[in-house]
């Protein structure tokens, strides 16, 4: 029953106009600029990973020494030391 009441309430403050019209702002402001961020962000990380594999599989071939090549992709993409201690100090 209290459930019952709590979606017929639910659909009608969302069959809103005024409601709509606030979320599609909050939307438009908030959320679509976040997600843009969030997408160059990957975007950036994909490329920069995609460079580096494929410098390593030319320093190292993944087929004929797996191992060697994961060692390398694990060093330069995981091993984060001094990387994020310069950024650390910037902001």
């Amino acid at each position: 029953m209290l459930r019952n009441l709590l979606f017929q309430a639910v659909r009608r403050i969302a069959s809103d106009p005024r409601v709509q019209q606030k979320a599609a702002a909050v939307y438009d402001q908030e959320v679509k600029p976040r997600v843009q961020g969030a997408n160059r962000f990957a975007k950036e990380n994909i490329d920069f990973a995609r460079r580096e594999l494929t410098d390593i599989a030319g320093e190292t071939s993944p087929l004929e020494n797996p191992g060697g090549f994961l060692r390398k992709a694990r060093q330069r993409l995981f091993d984060v030391s001094e990387a994020n201690e310069t950024d650390e100090t910037e902001d």
